[in-house]
């Protein structure tokens, strides 16, 4: 593998450690901010767009612009970092973003909606796979599962906190959308503060086409697929499922902030351990007690005592998929081709949200209300086999 200097430049010459975590705190902040204002708008559009009386189909369609987004921008963000620095297309994918939220409110139109839904999509596409090449791009391979499970973690901390922050501001008039607005151009102050002439550099073109970066490394872009379909599953059908086998609609809702809590306190953890294990094998035990976790669900459903902490170590272990999948693009990859590794990751992440949910529905029309976690188990059966498969027959 070549040195990834020749590959990868930070500034002009490599950083040193005190740069290297000012960088590190320039992204991850930034990040973290952008999450919180994405944990706000997407609840906050949902109902604006359920009390105008929009049909829950239009909504739907709405609501997948993003992922639409993130099929068309993807593939040619490696070609865009060669010609612009990372850090000001971060702060062009701020700028939109922040522009779009208030946008929403001065054009009240739901089918105006649809292209501000997927300019901020092409924002937020940029925002994640930039930030997360960044991350990976400046660990080494001591800390590169803990940098990205922070990293994560952070992430998830952000979005959890939307919720609360929309309590607060409430949902009528200009408010909310100018606070969601204000917030994530805050995004961009660490970016500046701190992250002016440390951000990785992109000078060469990728080895390969992206398209085979979707299948050079299965075992890690098809565990971003998988968490994709189950974190959408999980945040848009577990509130109905809970309510379905008996619990009241408070705790059906309340039981998503226990899934949440796994993603946020695991992270680091699963992080830590593949930095000091073989990867692929914790990729292989994380689909292996996701695929009992969720195959326990239906057994405990009916006890919440029994089923908060299993939906707790569910939710813990399969965010670990993306968490290793990450990890494991950065140890093979550098460069231009990190960048497009990284790309691609998210596109089968949003490729995961945008059938999951489909998938799941059928499920629960089939067997109601346990198709559901049919579904989300057989997704961690079938990832376990492919990573069984890679561990076994792919050259240490």
């Amino acid at each position: 593998m070549q040195d990834p200097t020749t590959l990868t430049m930070l500034a002009e010459a490599p950083l040193s450690p005190a740069e290297r975590r000012r960088s590190l705190i320039a992204v991850i902040a930034c990040i973290s901010v952008v999450g919180m204002g994405l944990g706000v708008s997407i609840p906050l559009l949902a109902l604006l767009m359920e009390r105008q009386g929009v049909p829950a189909s239009i909504i739907g369609l709405n609501t997948a612009m993003p992922a639409l987004a993130t099929f068309l921008l993807t593939p040619f963000i490696p070609a865009l970092l060669r010609r612009v620095p990372a850090i000001t297309f971060l702060l062009v994918c701020i700028l939109v973003s922040a522009i779009a939220m208030p946008a929403y409110y001065f054009f009240p139109n739901v089918w105006l909606w649809f292209p501000i839904r997927f300019a901020n999509g092409l924002a937020l596409t940029g925002l994640f796979v930039v930030s997360e090449f960044w991350v990976n791009t400046l660990a080494d391979e001591k800390n590169r599962g803990r940098l990205i499970g922070i990293y994560g973690t952070v992430l998830s901390c952000g979005f959890a906190s939307g919720p609360v922050l929309l309590f607060l501001v409430g949902t009528q008039g200009l408010l909310p959308f100018a606070t969601i607005g204000s917030l994530i151009l805050l995004a961009g102050v660490p970016l500046i503060l701190f992250g002016r002439g440390l951000a990785p550099r992109v000078t060469e073109r990728p080895s390969k086409s992206f398209v085979s970066f979707l299948v050079v490394a299965p075992a890690a872009t098809l565990a971003g697929l998988v968490y994709g379909a189950t974190e959408t599953n999980i945040f848009n059908l577990l509130p109905v499922y809970g309510v379905r086998t008996g619990m009241t609609e408070q705790t059906a809702a309340f039981v998503l902030s226990i899934f949440a809590a796994g993603n946020i306190f695991c992270q680091i953890p699963i992080g830590i351990w593949a930095d000091r294990a073989d990867r692929r094998m914790v990729l292989l035990v994380c689909a292996l007690v996701g695929l009992l976790g969720a195959s326990a669900i239906p057994l405990v459903a009916h006890n919440l005592w029994l089923f908060a902490p299993t939906l707790f170590i569910f939710g813990g272990v399969v965010v670990g998929l993306y968490t290793v999948g990450l990890t494991l693009l950065g140890q093979r990859f550098r460069g231009a081709d990190l960048a497009s590794a990284n790309a691609a990751f998210v596109l089968m992440y949003s490729t995961g949200a945008l059938i999951g949910p489909p998938m799941a529905g059928i499920g629960m029309d089939l067997w109601d209300p346990h198709g559901l976690i049919v579904v989300m188990a057989g997704l961690c059966g079938l990832y376990l086999a492919v990573a069984g498969w890679r561990y076994f027959t792919a050259p240490r």
